[in-house]
């Protein structure tokens, strides 16, 4: 657990609609509180949609995580007023190097004209991303955060003329049901909304094993630059890749290699 923050825990709270006994029917239902789901909720609610997010967990996301967010997402932040906060709060950069051993091979500039409202890239731990989409969250009336609510199984109703999608819960108060017209699966890469309805990821995947450690460091002389290293002397014949984040807080990523245990 990192020195430089704790944990919020989110309060679990019964909804109407359980403690009645009632199946309700909702616009919109999204499973999963991360960043993806939580600003679809958002973007939804400024078109004037009431949308509920289900989350099984009641916290923020445990260390730095996707720590990298590019000009696009900020943008689309910035439209639901969180993207000014999370440019003054995050490290901002734009030149990457690439290294191979102690030898600079590359470099680029991801934002070579000046006077853009948002930066080309912030490192930002991504618990800091999702405590400020929590708020926004919950400040706004047509969103419907549900922690400790689980997802155990979906129903689709179709060829009808009425398509409804029924979806059962656990909750700390038992399980329940509850209907919505779309279901938007936002749970992640191993997602148990997707395998529920056939709609698994296929393809290729990468195997590797990699070492990811978000270290404190008050000094250095590093700049704020993403650096990117091709089989340096400090761990050869695989890849290291460095970033800055808050709080004095260096993200640091060692290819191990598949076959390491």
């Amino acid at each position: 657990m990192l020195q430089t923050y704790t944990y919020p825990e989110f309060a679990y709270r019964q909804s109407p609609e359980q403690a009645a006994g009632e199946v309700k029917r909702h616009p919109v239902v999204i499973i999963g509180a991360g960043p993806i789901g939580m600003t679809q909720a958002l973007d939804l609610a400024a078109r004037g949609v009431a949308s509920v997010i289900l989350d099984d967990n009641n916290t923020v996301s445990i260390g730095s995580r996707a720590v990298c967010y590019a000009k696009r997402p900020l943008e689309i932040w910035d439209r639901l007023g969180l993207g000014e906060g999370y440019a003054a709060r995050g490290i901002q950069w734009k030149v990457g190097k690439v290294f191979f051993r102690n030898d600079l091979a590359y470099q680029f500039d991801l934002l070579p004209e000046a006077h853009h409202k948002m930066p080309a890239m912030i490192n930002l731990q991504q618990y800091y991303l999702e405590e400020e989409l929590v708020k926004a969250c919950d400040a706004h009336p047509l969103v419907d955060l549900r922690w400790k609510h689980k997802l155990l199984s979906l129903e689709q109703t179709s060829g009808t003329g009425d398509d409804v999608a029924t979806l059962t819960v656990e909750t700390p108060d038992g399980v329940f049901k509850l209907q919505a017209d779309w279901v938007i699966a936002a749970d992640g890469a191993n997602s148990d909304t997707r395998r529920m309805v056939g709609a698994d990821f296929t393809g290729h995947f990468f195997q590797d094993r990699f070492l990811i450690a978000d270290v404190v460091i008050s000094q250095t002389e590093f700049p704020t630059e993403r650096w990117f290293w091709f089989d340096p002397p400090f761990h050869r014949n695989q890849s290291v890749l460095l970033h800055k984040e808050c709080d004095n807080v260096w993200r640091i990523d060692f290819q191990l290699g598949w076959d390491d245990g």
